[in-house]
């Protein structure tokens, strides 16, 4: 090959070079940057309330081996969720939680719903709070994130029944 066509390749190449450590500092820069956590919904809430007494735990039953309906938590009413039930993983599957007051959701032991035993589950990942009579979620700035229905939770978002939250391995879906 002759000297113009060795060049030629030679800057073809660094080229690529160039463009292969864009598209990974771009990949980077879009992981690394945080979203912004402040909605139009968080901005009233946390202006017009007083700070809010520690939340009690409330009561986490497993439904699969409870024969009473008075036990149970109540199922959701007009579209409105009620209850969280923890479908994965399997040894927690059935256990319920009435969605009261403000619920917390993480590794330490202060949360309302412990889980202890995930490595992806931050130690304060996520809660679940009253706005207006709805049921909302709120990812806390999790490391490996919240997903809800399949997408990347950013923010507060409005809890449905029949939704389906992720938090590492767990799976929890709003009833």
């Amino acid at each position: 090959m002759t000297d113009q066509v060795l060049n030629i390749l030679k800057l073809v190449l660094l080229g690529l070079l160039y463009l292969f450590f864009a598209r990974v500092l771009w990949a980077v820069w879009s992981e690394v940057k945080t979203p912004v956590r402040s909605t139009a919904v968080d901005a009233p809430r946390a202006a017009a309330r007083p700070p809010a007494p520690a939340p009690k735990k409330p009561v986490v039953t497993p439904t699969a081996k409870t024969s009473k309906k008075s036990k149970r938590a109540k199922k959701g009413q007009r579209g409105k969720a009620a209850r969280l039930v923890i479908l994965e993983p399997r040894s927690r599957r059935g256990m319920t939680v009435p969605l009261i007051g403000e619920i917390t959701l993480g590794r330490e032991p202060e949360c309302t719903i412990t889980i202890d035993d995930d490595a992806f589950i931050s130690q304060l990942h996520l809660r679940f709070y009253d706005y207006e009579g709805q049921p909302m979620v709120e990812d806390l700035g999790s490391t490996n994130g919240t997903f809800h229905n399949g997408s990347k939770l950013v923010g507060s978002k409005l809890l449905h029944p029949g939704d389906r939250l992720q938090v590492g391995t767990t799976v929890i879906e709003a009833q």
